[in-house]
């Protein structure tokens, strides 16, 4: 029976006055948790549900998209747009880092918000127009639209899928969706993926705690442990296999307090032991500028500078992480033109055909890194009591050069051979 079915369920066994009360609390909680985390930043939704803050339109310019789901009620005005106060921020500014770390200009990396309602109840007043499943769900199918259209740019730029709180569940059923996790167009364009306090966190999911893609923290932010039987407050959602990957290869990584319940609630979703704590536990992680829901971010107002300056470690952990795998996963869908192997000898020659009676094109004069294009079987060369007829084609050099002078196995794997 899914949470949704449960919660009716026990509203029609009381009459609504559970439901009613539900909606009301996680209205006030919000409200709170909101001017809490925001601190100084205007009122939010002062006239809900006004314009979002102005955003581009979406476009295939850049090759690097990271694309940010904020938190509940965390869309605010002009001056703030969504997500880039509180743990959007902390964690955009980590994968910019760890982009630029890999290479990447910052010329070359747009940074988009997902907008969505980002609501908790049907209520204008209290961070409406939609209750948070119906909110839930449109950032869930706007998101699939957003991975779709960025997989059909013909220059198939790399996305980084960020979501905190509410957003992170909004990206967790988005790749669940077989529009993206089934459609292989569509999940290759997803690079990597970051999730903060994850409301449908699944700390049972095998092998992800286990290799560090699904990180959980201790209160002082060293290295916790996950029980099985904990996870999100409103749901229990595992990462599709395409994303989980195994033994530290996957493309999916989040980070979970222990004391933060959004993340790591006890009681499972929609069961009566939920319905009779998850106010109060949500109440514990969320309310207050310095509660453990908020403290992955490092620009809390009266956060402490030690746990600023923890919170700015584990982010740029996580980032490096992802943005490692993005690496690797737009090596996929992008592959290399040439393989980077390396000559271990001194002047070597290299040739306009694969043998020593062809004439010298250049020569090697030292160690060095060469981009191999492709190989082929040409004359044998002995070299060192050692024979290989195998010959690399290097167009940077514009010539050919013996395998027998490259590190590696005789024929060497990964390498197409030349036609």
């Amino acid at each position: 029976m899914t949470t949704e079915a449960v919660i009716d369920r026990n509203s029609r066994r009381d009459g609504g006055g559970r439901r009613r009360l539900w909606a009301l609390v996680l209205a006030l909680l919000s409200a709170s948790a909101l001017a809490m985390n925001l601190g100084s930043a205007p009122a939010a939704h002062a006239d809900y549900p006004g314009p979002n803050p102005p955003q581009a339109p979406a476009d295939c310019a850049k090759p690097w998209v990271i694309l940010s789901a904020y938190g509940t009620g965390e869309s605010t005005d002009d001056g703030h747009p969504n997500g880039t106060v509180g743990v959007n921020s902390t964690y955009i500014t980590a994968l910019k880092n760890s982009l630029s770390k890999a290479g990447v200009a910052n010329g070359d990396i747009a940074v988009r918000n997902l907008y969505y309602p980002a609501s908790a109840v049907d209520w204008p007043w209290a961070y409406g127009p939609d209750d948070y499943w119906t909110s839930m769900g449109k950032g869930r199918d706007k998101l699939v639209e957003e991975i779709a259209f960025y997989a059909s740019c013909p220059s198939r730029p790399t996305l980084i899928l960020l979501g905190y709180s509410q957003g992170a569940q909004v990206i967790k059923n988005a790749i669940a969706q077989d529009a993206v996790k089934g459609n292989k167009t569509n999940s290759d364009e997803v690079g990597a993926i970051v999730n903060i306090g994850d409301a449908s966190r699944n700390n049972g999911q095998i092998g992800m705690g286990q290799n560090g893609q699904m990180l959980t923290l201790n209160p002082d932010y060293s290295d916790g442990s996950a029980e099985a039987a904990r996870g999100g407050l409103m749901q229990r959602l595992a990462v599709p296999d395409v994303f989980a990957g195994f033994l530290g290869d996957g493309r999916y990584f989040d980070v979970c307090r222990t004391d933060d319940a959004v993340c790591n609630e006890q009681a499972y979703p929609g069961s009566d032991e939920w319905l009779d704590r998850w106010v109060g536990d949500f109440g514990d992680s969320a309310i207050g500028s310095n509660a453990p829901h908020v403290m992955y971010r490092n620009n809390g107002l009266d956060q402490s500078p030690a746990d600023k300056v923890k919170a700015t470690a584990v982010a740029a952990r996580v980032a490096d992480r992802a943005v490692s795998a993005a690496v690797a996963q737009r090596n996929v869908v992008h592959p290399p033109p040439d393989t980077p192997e390396h000559v271990w000898a001194t002047n070597v020659n290299v040739r306009a055909e694969p043998t020593t009676e062809s004439g010298i094109v250049t020569v090697i004069p030292a160690p060095t890194t060469v981009y191999v294009h492709c190989q082929k079987h040409g004359q044998s060369v002995t070299y060192g009591g050692i024979t290989n007829d195998a010959w690399s084609y290097l167009p940077q050099q514009q010539g050919w050069i013996s395998n027998i002078f490259l590190s590696g196995p005789a024929w060497m794997p990964g390498v197409p051979e030349c036609h």
